[in-house]
C-alpha cells in the first residue's frame, strides 16, 4: 500500500468503529488503475484479522444476471427470481421481498460486527444500488460497516448518484489519486527488489503515478528481458513500452465510446497538450459538441484540464495510443494542422510541457510540478516559454504557502515586454491572488485590482475574476461585508466552468470562507459542496485540503465538535501530503479550538503550532488562537500581551471581529480581567460600529450585544446576544455570561435558569471545559448536577484511570501545581489531591517525579527538553 497512508487511516478508522460495535461507511472513488481493488482487499484482510465478519461482492462487468445479485452472493443467499418484468406491481412485490430478505440476512450476521466490502459498483444495476441505499437506513442502528468503491472511469450514472447521497448523509469519502514520485520510487524498488537506475525511474515516471500502469510497465519490462537486475540495482537496457502495458491501454481505450476513442486517438497525435478547438477542427465538429466526450475521457483518467486546454494524464499512454494510429493517418493529421514530416512516438517521456505541469498541479502533485518547472528553467528556453513557466511556478508557490515568492515571480513575468495576452493575464491572476492573500498593503491591492477592472476589455474573464475577488477582500477588510459578498458572487458567476485550472476554485473557496466567518453556514456549505463535487469529478485535489478545512470550520460553528475534528483531521492529512501549509493552519486552528473547549491544553498547544505562512488572514487568526491558548495556560495578562503585537496594525480589531465575531466577548473579558476598561470600551465600540455598518448580519449584532452586555453588566444585551447568534457555542457563552450578570443583580432563580441553559448546550456539544466552569458557578450558588458515569476499567495501569484522573496526571506530568490544576479544571485543591492519590495507587508509584518519568517512558508526553 505504498503512497496510500492517508487513505488507509480512513479505512483503519472505519474498522475501529465497526470493531467497537458501531457502524459507518467509507466511499472510495478512483480512476481506472488507481488501486481501489487492492485497497479493499487489504481492508477485508485486516477486518478478518480483527474478528470482523467480512461480506465481499463485485458486480460483473457485463451486468448482473438478476437484480441485487451481488448482495445475495455476498450473503450466500439464493437470488430472488427476476419476475414481473412486464407487470410493475409484480416487479415491485418481488423487489420488496428481496429487500426484506437482504435486511433479515444482514441483521442475523450483525449479531457480531460485519463489514460489507463491495467493489466496482459502477457496474451494479439500479436495483442493487437502490437496495444499498435502503439498507443503509434500515441497518443504521446495527454494527454494520460499508466499504464501497466505484470507478470514475465509467459514465456518470446511478453509482455516482448513490455515492453523492451517502456522502450527504454522513458517509466518509476518499479519492485515490496518483501516487507521489516518492511512492512510485518505493513501489518500483519493492517490485524489483533493488533500487532502479535513473533511466528506469524516468520511464516509470511517465506512467503518471497510476499504480496499475506502474506495476504493468515494470512486469512487462521484466517479462521481455528489458531490465537487468544486479546487486547494485536494476538497469534498463532498452527504452521500450512492453506489450503488457500496451494491452492495458488498449483495454482502457476500447471501453470508451466511439466518439471518445476517436478524440483520444486524434489528440494523441497532436502531442501531450492540445486545445479543444484544435481537436474539434480535426474531428469536423465544434468544441461545444466535444464537451460530453471530453468529460468521458477525463472521468476515465486519460485526459486532464490544464491552462491551455487539455492534456494527457500519462505521457506513456499518449505514446501507446498514438502508435496505434496508422502512420499515414498520423502524417495526414499533422499536415492538416501545419506540422510537416513524419511522427514517431517516443519511448521515453518528452520534456514536460506547460500542460503537463498544470495537470500535475491540479492533481495535487505540487512537488513534482515544481521539479518540472525548475528543471526546465535551467534549460535555454524562449522568453515566452520562460514567462509561462514562471507563471506556473508562481501558482505552485501560492498553493504551497510561499506567497511572497509567488508575488515576485509574477512581477518578474509582468516586467517582460511584449508578452502574449494569455501569459500576461496568467501572471496578473497569480499576482492578484497572492497580493490578496498577503494584503500587506491593502491600498496597493485595491489600486491594482481597480486598474484591471477599469481595463477589463483588455483582459480575459479569468483576470477580471481575480480582480473582483481582490477588490472583495479589501472591502471585507474595511468592514463593508455586503459589498464584498456581492463582488465575490459576481466573480463566481463570471468564472463558470471555463476558469483556468490554476485558480478555478479560488472564488468559491474565498466566498465560502467569508460566509463562514459571518455564520451564514448554509450558503457556505452549498458553495463547498459544489466545489468539492467539481474537485472529485475532475481529480483536482490540490484544493481538497482547503475545502475540508473550511468544512471543519463550519462544523465547529454549528456545534458539531466530532464532525469538526473528523473534517479537520482529514484536511490536515491532505495538507501534509500536498504540502499546503495554509490549509494545515486552518485545520490546526479548528483542532486547537476543539481542544480548548475540551480543556486539553496539551493538544491545543500542539495544534496551534501550525504556522499559517505568509497569509494575512492566517496570521491574524493565528495571533488570536495563540492568545486564547495563552489565556488558558498563563492567564489573561499574558494573552493581552500577545495581542499587543497586533496593536500597530491599522483596523486590526475590526478585521479580527469580522473573521471571528465571537472574539468580541473574549477580548472584553480579557481586558476587564486585567482592569483595562479603556481597551474593553474600544472593543465594544468596534463591534458596534461593525454591526451598524452591516445591518443584515445577525452574527455581528450578537457580537456587539455580547460585548456591550459584558462591559456594562447589561442583562438585556446579553439576552439579545444569546437569542441572535447562530453559533451554538456562542449562544451558550452568552447564556453563561447572562447567568453571571443575573446573579450579580440578585436574580438567583433567573441566574440558575440561564446557567442551566448554558450547561445543557455545553454538555450537548461536548464542550467539557466550559461545562466544568458552569458547574463550578452553579456549585457556588448551591446547585449541584451529577455528571459522571461508570465504565468498565482494569484495576491498575493507565487504562484504569478515569477521564478526570487522566487529565490530572497529564497536567502533573507537565509540572503544574495542585492549585494551578484546580483553577484549570474548576475543582478544589483537595479534589486534585484526592485524584492524585488514586493515580499513584493505580500506577503503583509514589511521587510526581515517578509519574513524569512513566509518562515520558510510555510516550504519553515528550521529554522535558523537547517541550521547551
Amino acid at each position: 500500500m505504498r503512497g496510500r497512508e492517508r487513505e488507509w487511516r480512513q479505512v483503519d478508522g472505519l474498522l475501529r468503529t465497526v470493531g467497537r460495535g458501531g457502524g459507518g461507511t467509507l466511499l472510495v472513488d478512483g480512476e481506472p488503475g488507481a488501486g481501489k481493488t487492492r485497497l479493499l482487499a487489504e481492508a477485508a484482510a485486516a477486518a478478518s484479522e480483527r474478528g470482523i465478519d467480512v461480506l465481499r461482492g463485485r458486480p460483473e462487468e457485463l451486468g448482473e444476471l438478476v437484480p441485487c445479485g451481488v448482495l445475495f452472493e455476498a450473503l450466500d443467499l439464493r437470488p430472488e427470481p427476476d419476475t414481473g418484468r412486464d407487470d410493475p406491481s409484480v416487479r415491485l412485490d418481488s423487489r420488496a421481498r428481496a429487500l426484506e430478505r437482504l435486511r433479515t440476512a444482514f441483521e442475523e450476521r450483525a449479531a457480531a460486527p460485519v463489514l460489507a466490502v463491495l467493489d466496482d459498483l459502477q457496474w451494479a444495476d439500479p436495483a442493487t444500488l437502490m437496495a444499498l441505499r435502503a439498507l443503509h437506513g434500515l441497518l443504521a442502528p446495527r454494527s454494520v460497516g460499508w466499504l464501497l468503491s466505484r470507478s470514475t472511469g465509467a459514465a456518470k450514472g446511478h453509482a455516482a448518484s448513490l455515492f453523492d447521497l451517502l456522502e450527504q448523509n454522513g458517509a466518509a469519502r476518499v479519492a485515490l489519486t496518483s501516487l507521489s514520485p516518492d511512492a512510485v520510487t518505493e513501489l518500483t524498488t519493492d517490485m524489483l527488489g533493488v533500487p532502479p537506475d535513473p533511466a528506469t525511474l524516468a520511464l516509470v515516471a511517465a506512467a503518471g503515478g497510476n499504480p496499475l500502469l506502474v506495476t504493468e510497465l515494470l512486469a512487462g519490462l521484466r517479462d521481455e528481458g528489458l531490465l537487468r537486475v544486479t546487486g547494485d540495482g536494476a538497469h534498463l537496457s532498452h527504452a521500450h513500452v512492453p506489450n503488457r502495458f500496451r494491452r492495458v491501454v488498449r483495454h482502457w481505450t476500447d471501453s470508451l465510446s466511439a466518439d471518445a476513442r476517436n478524440l483520444v486517438e486524434t489528440a494523441a497525435v497532436l502531442g501531450q497538450s492540445f486545445s479543444p478547438a484544435q481537436a474539434a477542427s480535426l474531428l469536423g465538429t465544434t468544441p461545444a459538441a466535444l464537451l460530453p466526450v471530453v468529460e468521458e475521457c477525463m472521468a476515465a483518467g486519460i485526459l486532464a484540464v490544464n491552462e491551455h486546454g487539455l492534456s494527457f494524464r500519462q505521457e506513456l499512454v499518449r505514446g501507446v495510443v498514438a502508435a496505434q494510429v496508422p502512420q499515414p493517418v498520423r502524417e495526414a493529421l499533422l499536415d492538416q494542422i501545419g506540422v510537416p514530416g513524419a511522427y514517431e512516438p517516443a519511448g521515453l517521456p518528452d520534456v514536460p510541457s506547460i500542460g503537463g505541469i498544470d495537470a500535475a498541479v491540479a492533481a495535487g502533485r505540487l512537488q513534482e510540478a515544481e521539479q518540472m518547472v525548475r528543471g526546465r528553467l535551467t534549460d535555454h528556453e524562449p522568453a515566452s516559454e520562460v514567462a509561462e513557466l514562471r507563471c506556473a511556478l508562481a501558482d505552485i508557490l501560492y498553493l504551497t504557502g510561499r506567497i511572497d515568492q509567488a508575488v515576485r515571480e509574477a512581477e518578474t513575468v509582468l516586467a517582460v515586454p511584449d508578452l502574449p495576452g494569455q501569459v500576461r493575464d496568467r501572471a496578473i491572476r497569480a499576482r492578484l491572488y497572492a497580493m490578496t492573500s498577503l494584503r500587506n498593503g491593502g491600498r496597493s491591492v485595491r489600486t491594482y485590482a481597480r486598474k484591471i477592472l477599469e481595463q477589463r476589455s483588455r483582459h480575459g474573464a479569468a483576470a477580471t475574476v481575480a480582480a473582483l475577488m481582490a477588490f472583495a477582500a479589501t472591502e471585507w477588510d474595511k468592514g463593508r461585508l455586503a459589498d464584498a459578498l456581492a463582488l465575490a458572487e459576481e466573480a463566481r458567476r463570471l468564472a463558470g466552468a471555463d476558469e483556468p485550472v490554476a485558480h478555478r476554485y479560488e472564488p468559491r473557496l474565498i466566498s465560502a470562507a467569508m460566509l463562514t466567518d459571518v455564520h451564514r453556514l448554509d450558503e457556505a456549505r452549498a458553495i463547498l459542496r459544489e466545489a468539492r463535487k467539481d474537485m472529485f469529478a475532475n481529480g483536482h485535489l490540490a484544493w481538497a485540503a482547503d475545502a475540508a478545512a473550511l468544512e471543519a470550520r463550519a462544523e465547529l460553528l454549528a456545534g458539531h465538535l466530532d464532525g469538526a475534528v473528523t473534517e479537520a483531521e482529514r484536511a490536515l492529512d491532505l495538507a501534509t501530503s500536498l504540502n499546503t501549509p495554509r490549509s494545515a493552519a486552518v485545520a490546526g486552528s479548528v483542532l486547537a479550538a476543539v481542544a480548548l473547549r475540551c480543556g486539553d491544553l496539551r493538544a491545543a498547544t500542539r495544534h496551534a503550532a501550525h504556522v499559517p505562512g505568509d497569509s494575512h488572514d492566517g496570521r491574524t487568526r493565528h495571533a488570536l488562537l495563540a492568545a486564547r491558548v495563552s489565556d488558558m495556560r498563563d492567564g489573561p495578562r499574558c494573552a493581552m500581551t500577545l495581542l499587543a503585537d497586533l496593536a500597530g496594525r491599522s483596523g486590526w480589531q475590526r478585521l479580527m471581529l469580522t473573521m471571528e465575531p465571537t472574539a468580541s466577548a473574549w477580548l472584553v473579558r480579557m481586558a476587564l480581567a486585567v482592569n483595562d476598561r479603556p481597551a474593553a470600551e474600544v472593543v465594544v465600540a468596534t463591534a458596534e460600529a461593525l454591526s451598524r455598518a452591516n445591518p443584515g448580519f445577525p452574527a455581528l449584532a450578537a457580537s456587539a450585544a455580547h460585548a456591550r452586555g459584558l462591559l456594562e453588566g447589561d442583562c438585556d444585551a446579553l439576552s439579545r446576544a444569546a437569542g441572535q447568534t447562530q453559533d451554538v457555542w456562542a449562544r451558550a457563552s452568552a447564556a453563561e455570561d447572562l447567568g453571571v450578570a443575573l446573579a450579580v443583580a440578585g436574580r438567583r432563580e433567573d441566574a440558575t435558569g440561564s446557567l442551566d441553559q448554558a450547561l445543557a448546550i455545553y454538555d450537548d456539544i461536548g464542550s467539557v471545559w466550559d461545562a466544568a466552569r458552569v458547574r463550578q458557578r452553579l456549585r457556588g450558588m448551591g446547585v449541584r448536577h451529577r455528571h459522571w458515569g461508570y465504565a468498565e476499567r482494569p484495576i491498575s495501569g493507565w487504562d484504569s484511570l478515569t477521564e478526570t484522573e487522566h487529565s490530572v496526571s497529564m497536567l502533573v506530568a507537565d509540572g503544574w501545581t495542585n492549585r494551578q490544576i484546580a483553577d484549570q479544571m474548576f475543582i478544589s485543591v483537595h479534589t486534585v489531591a484526592f485524584h492524585l492519590r488514586h493515580i499513584y495507587r493505580k500506577l503503583h508509584i509514589n511521587s510526581r517525579v515517578e509519574l513524569t518519568r512513566l509518562a515520558v517512558a510510555q510516550g504519553r508526553i515528550d521529554p522535558p527538553a523537547e517541550r521547551l
